[in-house]
């Protein structure tokens, strides 16, 4: 009976997502990493609340209606990215876009230029450190602390995606180069050892400057989902995991195969802190913290109330940078009641749409330069909404107030 209710909510979720992937396929693109996480949190509570054990709990996992509660935070927040999405599109629709060029040289010819640079930097700092695809002791979790130019993490990052978003912009400009440099892209991506998260986030550039930059009206068609290369992709991906878990087992302590270990991996750890929080604060109805200010870091006030290590293993994980996953909207749970908590995730996803409209508006109009630069700019958004990790915001709120000033004095200016 819990199983079958957990599917049934989980299905009703997938038929959602699905109906906003026919009407609404440019707001689904951008909003990719959200609704990713969503349905894989799905798929993992249904796990967790078959009695699996969580190990990065240390406990057992059981019904608590945690898919309930989750499906109410989903249907919030694609009701706040459609309303706001047409309130920033009607407030935006004049807004003049900025182009970059020097002289002669025009903006597809910088970008390029730009683009290739980066590549350049990536693959000399990589071919001179340990590569981690062909390594035993360096991993792309510790890549950077064995890399011959450590510096460069805070332009090249661990993913590039900015780099396979510029890559396909630059498709109806010079589609050969736009192809090389995807080409190296996902060499790259393998050779750094990147699996799952890292690929995603790289096709979501590479479709979203795609579809946004076509001249044809782009729709949904289901028959996507069994297209031959994805398939192919997909199953090459898993492959790849199961070689690595093959040579080094992260789950062996739980008796597991090395496959097991990569469906338990895949599905059952993604929405242990949800169906935590959900446990605590709405099941067993512990005490809200009525903290606002918990958003700032949520991720690790979560993972404390959670872990069942030392207090010295969590202060060494997280200064290392290791965190788990998906703490939000988890962390609304723990700091509002469940109405006010749906009510604030509402308001807070305003701010996703609103990147998520501006980028939009500046591919559209062919500003590509500060098209990859708000690209980037949403995936730390998106990255602050799934992980709870709102001080990512920072960046993000400044270049937008930096940005507008500029439009308002240069307004302001031609006034005078």
């Amino acid at each position: 009976m819990i199983i079958a209710f957990n599917i049934l909510i989980t299905l009703i979720a997938i038929v959602i997502m699905l109906y906003l992937l026919e009407k609404d396929l440019g707001l689904f693109l951008l909003s990719i990493m959200i609704f990713v996480q969503y349905i894989w949190m799905f798929f993992s509570l249904m796990v967790i609340e078959s009695g699996v054990h969580i190990v990065e709990q240390g406990r057992d996992g059981y019904f608590v209606y945690s898919t309930l509660v989750l499906l109410l935070f989903f249907i919030t927040t694609i009701i706040s990215l459609i309303f706001f999405k047409k309130i920033f599109t009607n407030f935006f629709k004049n807004i003049k876009v900025t182009k970059i060029k020097f002289g002669k040289i025009k903006e597809p010819q910088i970008t390029r230029v730009f683009i290739g640079f980066v590549f350049f930097m990536a693959f000399l700092n990589l071919f001179l450190s340990p590569i981690p695809i062909f390594s035993d002791n360096v991993s792309k979790f510790n890549f950077w602390e064995h890399s011959k130019f450590p510096f460069l993490k805070s332009i090249v990052g661990n993913v590039m995606a900015f780099v396979a978003f510029g890559s396909a912009i630059l498709f109806r400009y010079y589609k050969k180069t736009s192809i090389f440099f995807l080409i190296l892209y996902v060499s790259y991506l393998l050779l750094i050892g990147q699996k799952f998260t890292g690929f995603f986030i790289g096709i979501t550039g590479a479709l979203l400057a795609l579809y946004f930059t076509s001249e044809k009206k782009i729709t949904f068609k289901l028959k996507w989902i069994f297209n031959k290369y994805l398939l192919l992709f997909i199953g090459a991906m898993f492959f790849l995991v199961l070689y690595k878990y093959t040579i080094s087992n992260p789950f062996r302590n739980l008796k597991m195969t090395p496959l097991e270990s990569v469906f338990y991996r895949f599905f059952g750890l993604q929405g242990h802190v949800f169906w935590g929080t959900t446990e605590q604060y709405i099941y067993l109805n512990k005490p809200n913290t009525w903290n606002i200010f918990e958003l700032w870091k949520g991720m690790h006030l979560l993972m404390l109330e959670f872990w069942p290590w030392r207090y010295q293993d969590f202060i060494s994980v997280t200064n290392r940078g290791v965190s788990w996953t998906n703490a939000y909207p988890s962390i609304l749970i723990r700091i509002f009641p469940l109405p006010i908590a749906l009510f604030a995730n509402f308001i807070l996803v305003s701010f996703l749409s609103l990147m998520q409209t501006l980028l939009s508006i500046f591919i559209k109009r062919k500003s590509l330069f500060i098209s990859i630069i708000f690209f980037q700019l949403l995936i730390w958004t998106s990255y602050a909404y799934t992980m709870a990790y709102f001080n990512k915001l920072l960046i993000p709120v400044f270049f937008i107030f930096i940005f507008f000033t500029y439009k308002y004095l240069v307004v302001k200016t031609k006034k005078e």
